[in-house]
């Protein structure tokens, strides 16, 4: 900013070069010795113009008018010569000569930026860096602002230096009663505007932070998991005339005994399996999520249902150990599963994987090995999948059982 940022404005006539009745009116911008001048795009009469007074002496309704605008052009001036001095930056006449006829620098808009983002995101994707479900985010995210703008301001976007701590509010309420996303969803596509907002912060693009105070916090739900009894239940069924029940069956009981997930099991490739030199089957594949490494020893019931559609056309043309059929698919038919093996839990492909992590613990297995089949970064992960139950309590209490049970009390 110049040291003297004060700037003069006055209006005045030039003769044509044609022989035009009317003059085209000219305004001069002075900043600290410095001027520029520029048309406003209006002419008048030169007997009805006063130089002394910058305004046009005529009673007409065109004349009224006309002195209107000469005060629009005085304020619109005097609130770019705000504006720059508010954001601290360098003013002279042709800055704003240039911001008036809108030549200077565009202001960034909220979604054009988070779109902007979202490019990154698909170079990121594109490399492995993150999966496509979290990519769908983002784009979805940039959709809803896009439409949140439209119902609430009227307008597919705004600049970003406009969005407050309020419009960060009712957005999250335009998900949760608009969208109908759950809190923890709210709460990841908040997230996603926040990585923008700091972005465009770390640009200088905004001076603050809305999301300053603000705390979004994930609720974390009692996980479903299927007891021993139940998941024999459903290893029990007989489902042979009724195909697509069987496949997903076998593909969630095959989850059940490694803990993939649904993404990882889809493209569990046969490669992925391997054989040591004590004749051990294990699988290994990172997850398409993290990027870690599962470790999983090959039990016998998958290694029974690998085999088992060893020779299905699908498994043969792509190599795949299992013809998975899509997730959507999947959780509408374990819907009918579960009402055949008299389970009344609700049965995603998710809870395949808790079901591991639960029985494995069942079984004395340790919190450590869990975490490295299930491929999970951190074991506080594990310990949240890992529910016990009540057998597991039971059996831990083996000990103290046997040494005090039998004594009377005096």
């Amino acid at each position: 900013m110049t040291s003297d940022s004060y700037f003069t404005l006055g209006f005045y006539i030039r003769k044509p070069q044609t022989d035009r009745a009317e003059y085209p009116i000219f305004a001069r911008v002075s900043v600290a010795g410095q001027a520029t001048e520029f048309k406003i795009g209006r002419t008048v009469d030169p007997a009805n113009w006063d130089a002394k007074k910058h305004l046009c002496r005529g009673r007409t309704r065109r004349d009224l008018e006309l002195n209107k605008y000469l005060e629009m052009v005085r304020s619109k001036l005097c609130d770019i010569h705000n504006m720059l001095i508010r954001e601290n930056k360098f003013i002279n006449p042709a800055i704003l000569k240039s911001l008036f006829l809108g030549n200077g620098e565009k202001q960034k808009m909220m979604v054009e930026v988070f779109r902007e983002a979202n490019e990154k995101r698909k170079e990121e994707l594109d490399r492995g860096d993150i999966v496509k479900p979290t990519y769908q985010r983002w784009t979805r995210c940039a959709d809803y602002l896009e439409e949140f703008f439209r119902l609430n301001h009227n307008t597919p976007d705004i600049p970003i230096k406009d969005v407050t701590s309020g419009i960060l509010d009712d957005f999250q309420h335009f998900l949760r009663m608009k969208k109908n996303c759950a809190n923890n969803a709210a709460v990841r596509y908040l997230r996603c505007v926040k990585n923008v907002m700091q972005y465009a912060l770390a640009h200088k693009w905004i001076t603050h932070d809305p999301f300053i105070g603000k705390k979004y916090q994930r609720t974390y739900n009692e996980r479903q998991f299927l007891s021993e009894a139940e998941l024999k239940a459903i290893m029990n069924l007989n489902l042979k005339d009724i195909p697509r029940l069987e496949l997903v069956r076998d593909t969630f009981v095959f989850c059940c005994f490694t803990g993939l997930a649904f993404c990882d099991v889809k493209t569990l490739l046969r490669s992925d399996i391997s054989t040591d030199a004590n004749g051990a089957v294990w699988i290994r594949k990172a997850r398409a999520k993290t990027g870690e490494l599962c470790v999983i020893p090959m039990l016998d019931i998958p290694m029974q249902l690998a085999n088992k559609y060893a020779d299905n056309p699908v498994v043969k043309a792509t190599g795949v150990v299992l013809p998975v059929i899509t997730n959507q698919k999947m959780n509408a038919y374990l819907k009918e599963i579960a009402d055949l093996a008299k389970i009344k839990k609700l049965l995603t492909t998710h809870v395949a994987r808790h079901t591991f992590a639960t029985t494995s613990l069942c079984n004395n297995v340790s919190i450590e090995v869990i975490r490295k089949m299930l491929g999970h970064t951190d074991i506080k992960t594990t310990q949240i999948y890992a529910k016990m139950q009540d057998q597991a309590v039971y059996n831990g209490m083996e000990t103290m059982r046997n040494k005090f049970n039998g004594i009377s009390i005096n």
